[in-house]
């Protein structure tokens, strides 16, 4: 019989136990068989809070490390591995190195490390985290064990709004236990703070350092300031104890990046353009061409509070506080050139019907522009959590524990952005799109001069960006803890679990389209001085990101003049007379300008409300005189939903004469709607670990998990795609049910010293009701120019296939302590890889042809890092690498698959303790200059290619 793709990992992982076991034996009698060596255990001065399951004593033998004092990243390390290595469940975590002091600024970047987390970047940072493949959806994160809001609009977690200095450990749960209160199928990570009642007497830390942060990796232009402080105080009696910290954090750059945004699949431009050749059906061609340099500023700022008080024996009080901010503000000069299939005279295209090159018309309604963009998207969000935590000790082995907290996050600036466009049509020449091939961005050629201030029309677009967010989260959870002191059964836990939690988004623009509907054409010359125009010069070219046609300047102007231009007289006086009295007619509704209002056809809520029931038991004993521990559970959770939304469908469509690549529309009335939705499910879990020798650990874990719909395609909203080669109409739909997972995990652990181990680990998860986009073609209005019908494609979420996803993770950390000789003692490596396969990974070919489905996401990563401790030296070089994953089944209005190719990224850091409470670091990430790029199908359909530059940080930290 054929092995399946499970029995294949299962075997992979016995294999290894066997080779890994022998090994583990051999050392184990070697060690035997010397003489006892005394050993000395330092103790970290920070000890790390930790779940009730890892919290459980258990004797274990460790390497002596000498006589040092083990601090700084070598403790992180050896209290990350004391973690994993003491918990039932399988756990791998990060900690800071001490007070203040997380290994990485970013948490996301720190979490990189862990086997089997990546990340997602953006504008040279991490931001959320994808685990075993699945991405930030897929993976619930809590902040000391309770749910905190986020603004991303999603359910995706942004690490970036979290202070990495209040942080003590991060625990990532990769198999589900039944109290822990998240059960996503990626994986639930914990966000540990400190507890004061950890500390003795007054303690604190502080840092002040200078961020530069460049394209090309030079230390040049504006350094901006990062600085942090922690304070605290413990009683003798450690009855009560607080601590306060803040942060502030500013960081300037520039990024550069080139986009296609969509390519368009089987397109029949002979139809399209009117010509005769039958060679030109069938082609895949790219929606745009556009390049973009974006100035940012990013601000980040964040108190937070915690105190414990002991007020008698049996009670513990503790209260959290928590408040953050995350603002950036950007400003986007860009250059584009937008695609259109009807002007297209003739082309060349590959054994894949991708087009190499294509000549446009010099002479139609239709001819190609010098696009001269002005963008803005700001972000301001703001979030704080709160939280209260009564501990009750029955009696010395029973404890009652009441958690109350309440988290928010909002972010309302999407009124202030904006996206403007003014150009000049390339009337009298042919421009000429050539492909880059494979990893280069493709260019323009034989265009007008981009350097004319006085050949300038009007365009488009709107005032406002993206959307205002709220979240708002409720959560109350009661647990009841029981150990034993006798016989099998361990320990119970029982408990239950309230969670209210309503999301709402609404966009800001200018109103019904106005600006648009009279200026979209490049009808209207715009006078240079009245919008303050001037000649943009571009950062230095990048290889590999900048497109070779990218002129060397272009037009720019004053965003704010431009808008208050088209609001005058001087503006809409060139209009026709229709176009004209519907801009006045607009204008007045909206105060007089086109500055961005509220869009009522955008509103979407959805509000949630959870109940979770849970038991617990953990049982040990011994199996042939080998120590076992066991953690059988089974959680019920169930969900209500409601999702509502206003709607205001279109009531025309018009394609603009003088712009067949626009679409023109006039909404009608508004049209509020609601729907429920909901599910329940019994989740069982049990974690088994075999002590087979004091340094030689087995588990096997199986769970059943679940991933609730995504927010967005619980929205009730429909949204509206008016290009007229592609009209898309996209609903949500509120009764999707969620993700299912049938997980089982197994591995072995050998652990060599407290700070050395090799772990490899097999995992399997049969996944069901992925939700996939259905499309199906529909008619809906006429165009008012021809009236003939017009055919969209609506698109609608449903739950619908199924997948297997299976892998495994090989780990080596090693301290070369006790083998090399002084000074290379203070050497150390960490290694991780994780290969992750699925059932249903196919070509992004197939999928684009075929309509098959496959899951987003999945891919290998991997880490290595090398490391030096030793006196007041601390030295970490990393290097993070991700494989290449399939970004999107449907990308972009043209609905093809998108790709991520594999990004490896090399970072430094460095620290010289100059006493023991002062010392001076110096850091570097992104080291060698890499970049980031996307494909659509095939490599020389070009999608994106970002870069970011390097980032460096000089400061100072101290300690008291």
């Amino acid at each position: 019989m054929q092995l399946t793709k499970m029995a294949f990992a299962v075997r992979a992982a016995l294999v290894a136990t066997g080779v890994i076991g022998m090994a583990g034996y051999a050392v184990q009698a070697s060690a035997q068989a010397a003489p006892a060596a005394s050993s000395t255990s330092a103790a970290p001065a920070t000890p790390a809070p930790q779940d009730d399951a890892t919290k459980k004593a258990q004797d274990k033998k460790v390497t002596d490390l000498g006589a040092m004092t083990v601090t700084g990243q070598l403790a992180a390390l050896q209290r990350a591995q004391e973690i994993k290595r003491d918990a039932v469940n399988v756990v791998d975590s990060i900690s800071a190195e001490e007070t203040g002091k997380f290994p990485d600024p970013n948490v996301a970047d720190a979490l990189q490390r862990v086997p089997g987390v990546s990340v997602n970047r953006s504008g040279g940072e991490s931001s959320q985290i994808a685990v075993r493949g699945f991405g930030p959806e897929f993976v619930a994160v809590t902040v000391n064990n309770r749910q905190m809001a986020t603004a991303s609009g999603s359910r995706a977690f942004n690490f970036d709004v979290l202070p990495s200095e209040i942080i003590s450990v991060a625990q990532v749960n990769k198999t589900s236990s039944a109290d822990i209160p998240e059960v996503d199928i990626g994986g639930v990570v914990n966000i540990q703070t400190a507890r004061p009642l950890d500390f003795t007497g007054i303690h604190g830390a502080w840092s002040a350092a200078g961020v530069n942060s460049n394209i090309d990796g030079d230390w040049k232009g504006k350094t901006t300031p990062k600085a942090s402080g922690v304070f605290g105080w413990t009683n003798n009696d450690h009855t009560f104890g607080y601590m306060v910290s803040a942060t502030y954090y500013k960081r300037k750059d520039t990024q550069i990046n080139t986009q296609a945004n969509s390519w368009y699949a089987d397109q029949n431009i002979s139809q399209s353009a009117g010509l005769a050749d039958p060679n030109y059906q069938h082609v895949a061609v790219p929606e745009t061409l556009q390049s973009n340099f974006i100035d940012e500023t990013r601000t980040r700022k964040g108190v937070s509070g915690a105190i414990d008080w002991k007020p008698i024996d049996r009670l513990t009080v503790q209260l959290d506080t928590l408040y953050s901010s995350y603002k950036v503000d950007n400003l986007q000069r860009a250059f584009g050139e937008y695609g259109n299939t009807n002007d297209i005279q003739s082309l060349t295209t590959d054994e894949n019907n991708t087009v190499t090159s294509f000549t446009r018309k010099a002479q139609s309604n239709s001819t190609m522009a010098n696009d001269y963009i002005l963008s803005s998207s700001p972000s301001y969000e703001k979030s704080y959590q709160n939280g209260l935590n009564l501990g009750f000790d029955i009696d010395p082995n029973t404890k009652l524990s009441l958690d109350v907290s309440s988290s928010k996050a909002w972010n309302k600036v999407s009124p202030d952005g904006y996206f403007l466009v003014m150009g000049a049509k390339n009337f009298g020449v042919n421009p000429t799109w050539t492909n880059g091939g494979d990893n280069r961005p493709p260019a323009y050629s034989n265009i007008l001069s981009t350097t004319d201030l006085t050949n300038l029309d009007a365009h488009c677009c709107n005032a406002g960006s993206g959307n205002n967010v709220t979240n708002k989260v409720d959560q109350y959870q009661l647990k009841l803890d029981k150990s034993f002191t006798d016989g099998m059964l361990a320990r119970l836990v029982f408990g239950g679990e309230y969670t209210r939690q309503s999301v709402t988004s609404v966009s800001y623009g200018t109103p019904n389209g106005i600006l648009c509907n009279a200026y979209c054409g490049y009808n209207v010359p715009v006078d240079p001085n009245a919008v303050g125009a001037y000649l943009y010069t571009p950062p230095d070219r990048v290889k590999g990101v900048t497109s070779a046609g990218l002129p060397d300047q272009w037009v720019a102007y004053d965003p704010r003049a431009y808008l208050a231009w088209l609001a005058s007289p001087a503006a809409y006086n060139q209009l026709p007379a229709d176009k004209r009295d519907a801009l006045l007619a607009g204008l007045a509704a909206n105060g007089g300008n086109l500055d961005a209002a509220i869009n009522p056809g955008s509103y979407n809520k959805v509000a949630e409300k959870q109940k979770s029931f849970f038991a617990k038991a953990e049982l040990e004993g011994t199996l042939w005189n080998i120590p076992w521990g066991l953690d059988l559970g089974m959680r019920y959770v169930n969900v209500t939903s409601t999702s509502t939304a206003i709607n205001q469908p279109p009531i025309s469509y018009r394609i603009d004469p003088n712009d067949t690549s626009n679409g023109q529309v006039a909404y009608g009335g508004l049209q509020p709607q609601s729907a429920d939705g909901g599910y329940h499910k019994w989740l069982p879990s049990l974690n088994f670990k075999w002590n087979l020798l004091d340094n030689l650990i087995y588990r096997f874990a199986y769970s059943k998990t679940l991933t609730p719909p995504q927010l967005s395609n619980l929205y009730y909203n429909t949204s509206f795609g008016t290009r007229p080669n592609s009209l898309t109409i996209s609903r949500g739909n509120p009764a999707l049910q969620p993700y299912t997972s049938t997980n089982f995990d197994m591995g072995l652990e050998w652990y060599i010293n407290d700070a050395s181990y090799l772990a490899v680990e097999g995992f399997h998860k049969k996944v069901g009701n992925f939700t996939t986009l259905v499309s199906t073609p529909t008619t809906f209005l006429n165009d008012s120019a021809s009236g003939n019908p017009l055919t969209w494609t609506l698109t609608q979420p449903v739950n619908l296939n199924s997948s297997k996803i299976y892998g495994e993770e090989v780990t080596f950390n090693y301290q070369f302590k006790n083998v090399l000789p002084d000074p290379f003692d203070g050497l150390g490596m960490a290694f991780n890889y994780t290969h992750v396969s699925s059932s249903t990974s196919l070509s992004p070919g197939l999928i684009s042809t075929q309509g098959a489905f496959a899951v987003p996401g999945i891919g290998n990563s991997g880490n290595l890092s090398a490391y030096y401790e030793k006196g007041p030296v601390q030295v970490r070089l990393a290097y993070n690498w991700r494989g290449s994953y399939l970004e999107s089944i449907s990308y972009g209005a043209g609905a093809q698959p998108a790709t991520r190719t594999s990004y490896g990224q090399l970072d430094l850091s460095a620290s010289y303790a100059i006493n023991k409470n002062l010392s001076v670091f110096v850091s570097g990430t992104n080291l060698t200059h890499e970049h980031l790029y996307d494909y659509s199908v095939y490599r020389n359909r070009f999608l994106y290619a970002e870069a970011d530059g390097t980032q460096y940080t000089i400061g100072v930290r101290g300690t008291f």
